[in-house]
């Protein structure tokens, strides 16, 4: 006999026990049982919390404000027609960007000076983080400060210092090499190839040593011991083994210094047009501003960037996978610094060397620029004056973009900690499978140039309907731009700092009776407060030193320090340029100065 048949009943029972036993995580990974009956399924889809509801939320405000103005931008690209107007499809765009003669000398100047910058500025940055790190080199944490201060200068009156000394005609340096050793042609000239890389180095540098460092700092010595007894030497033991090992940050590093030396602007306006040097992002900058401006041709040179960038992010992790750098584990960590002997005090002077030259001398040249009659001449009867700065403070333009700049730096330093700080707990801390996404979104800004995502903001603004065409030209538009561009550095702050506090403090508020919005509003946000104060000063900084990224969205009444300083360079006006810039470094060390009050420390993104 082979028995009663089982029952339906029985059935779905067995059915629902079996597929539970093929795809044991099917209920966990979803947050509901999919071989339940649907009426239970809509009951489990009911008691979906909040906090899932936010991280869905989360995830589609990204998209909208990430993924859709890039793949606006590649779309507009083959559209000739201007925002607003009826959509006219046409490649003429493309034709006519790929039929200007002078682009291929564009591409070729804007890859050979990333390339060389890179080059140059990631070797620095070894050897500096190295010497921080890993060496008994004297005053080391001070030459980690002012390195960092290299970071927080603005790029734009850093150049206009560096014209002074450089300039062909009257660079003060010029002058004193000529009068010394009786040359009859000044040996430098700021306005070329070498000095556009020059002015770029100070920044540069402090940002692939700000990036390596952490991992310097985490590596285990046992392996460089290893390398000492095997019979190398100190410089085989770093070239061999410390920077092999420590392949992924200094590539990522590379990758990300060679996209930020892609969207370089100002420098480039401004050493470079003088000298017949053009770059990609400086025509992509002229087809804008022609009349009418040509949004199909600088929209298909966006595209290029667009391309390399999804390359290099493809090449940076072939190169990567399949490889083990692992250089902390359960065992003990050996964290110790070599001794240099007498070479400590090299490697010390070198570095001192490297700020005093990079950093204070254009910023103190810079400074006694501003008290000049005329910006350069030093021959005249009256060389020296107070009326430039004197004329700032009762310029009603100097006022207003003044104001716009602290609105935007306190506007855009505010709501990015706060998206940051959301954006961070919930990858760190929330198991939705949506947080996979949410941290690739967060990471997405950092691969495209600032000229790319401001013309992106441009388009999706102008071409958007009437109630967003409202937003141009306003703060709250530069506002979202600059949130959008700090997005990766600011999240991975505050995802570093989230990860150091333990989940046991939310299970004990729990277990007191307290909600999720009570442990993170009395127990998370004060734990993290010295962290948010300096990722509201590095975004404050940013926005108060950024030209690339707001250069299309503002217009003259939402003009900032910045973008006034590069206006009153191409006028021709550069005695009020010098003290514009003396303001905004002067507003940055104030800021530094009121945030280390506050708790300021120096971060990293782990």
């Amino acid at each position: 006999m082979l028995g009663e048949l089982p029952t339906r009943k029985q059935l779905l029972k067995t059915s629902s026990v079996a597929e539970k036993t093929v795809n044991p995580s099917l209920e966990s990974t979803t947050g509901f049982d999919l071989t339940k009956p649907v009426g239970s399924r809509r009951i489990a889809f009911r008691k979906l919390s909040w906090r899932s509801i936010l991280s869905l939320l989360l995830i589609g405000i990204l998209a909208l404000l990430l993924a859709y103005p890039v793949t606006l931008l590649f779309v507009k690209s083959f559209v000739a027609s201007r925002p607003g107007q009826a959509t006219v499809w046409t490649i003429n765009g493309w034709i006519g960007a790929f039929n200007d003669a002078t682009l291929p000398i564009a591409l070729g100047n804007t890859f050979f000076l990333a390339f060389v910058r890179v080059m140059i500025t990631s070797g620095l940055a070894i050897f500096f983080a190295w010497v921080v790190t890993r060496t008994d080199t004297p005053l080391k944490g001070f030459i980690e400060v002012l390195l960092w201060l290299g970071f927080f200068l603005p790029l734009l009156p850093m150049t206009m210092g560096w014209i002074l000394l450089l300039d062909p005609h009257y660079g003060l340096l010029n002058r004193f090499f000529m009068k010394i050793f009786a040359l009859s042609a000044p040996p430098f000239n700021v306005y070329s190839y070498w000095g556009i890389i020059w002015c770029h180095l100070a920044f540069s540098t402090s940002v692939r040593f700000m990036l390596m460092t952490p991992a310097f700092s985490a590596m285990d010595a046992a392996l460089e011991e290893a390398g000492l007894v095997s019979g190398s030497n100190r410089a085989g033991v770093l070239m061999r083994v410390t920077i092999p090992v420590l392949g992924p940050a200094v590539l990522a590093s590379t990758a990300l210094g060679f996209i930020r030396s892609l969207e370089s602007l100002e420098i480039e306006l401004v050493l470079g047009i003088p000298a017949g040097i053009y770059v990609v992002p400086t025509k992509i900058w002229d087809f804008i501003h022609w009349d009418p401006p040509l949004y199909d041709r600088a929209t298909a040179l966006c595209s290029i960037f667009l391309i390399f960038i999804f390359l290099l992010i493809w090449l940076h992790r072939a190169l990567l996978r399949g490889r083990d750098f692992t250089t902390v584990s359960g065992r003990s960590h050996l964290v110790e610094t070599f001794s240099l002997g007498r070479w400590r005090w090299v490697t010390c002077t070198l570095c001192l060397s490297f700020v005093t030259v990079m950093i204070f001398l254009p910023l103190a040249t810079l400074v006694m620029g501003t008290f000049m009659e005329v910006f350069g001449h030093f021959d005249l009867e009256k060389t020296w004056t107070t009326r430039h700065w004197a004329g700032a403070f009762t310029d009603a333009v100097f006022l207003r973009s003044l104001k716009n700049t602290i609105v935007l730096g306190l506007g855009a330093a505010i709501a990015g900690t706060i998206v940051y700080v959301l954006i961070g707990y919930l990858i760190v801390r929330s198991r939705l499978p949506g947080r996979g996404i949410i941290d690739i979104l967060s990471w997405l800004p950092w691969a495209l140039p600032g000229v790319l995502i401001s013309l992106a903001l441009l388009w999706t603004v102008l071409g958007s309907g009437d109630y967003l065409k409202l937003m141009y030209g306003t703060l709250s538009l530069l506002i979202l731009g600059i949130v959008i561009k700090e997005m990766p550095l600011g999240t991975q702050i505050i995802k570093a700092a989230v990860q150091q506090i333990s989940p046991e403090l939310e299970e004990a508020s729990r277990a007191a009776g307290a909600n999720w919005l009570d442990y993170f509003r009395r127990i998370l946000l004060p734990l993290l407060r010295p962290t948010m104060v300096s990722v509201g000063i590095i975004v404050f900084i940013s926005a108060a030193r950024d030209i690339p990224t707001v250069i299309f969205l503002s217009t003259h009444d939402s003009r900032t320090l910045s973008l006034l300083m590069l206006d009153s360079i191409a006028e021709g006006n550069q005695e009020r340029a010098v003290v514009l810039g003396v303001l905004v470094v002067f507003l940055i060390f104030a800021l530094l100065f009121i945030g280390r009050l506050l708790g300021f420390r120096r971060v990293s993104a782990q």
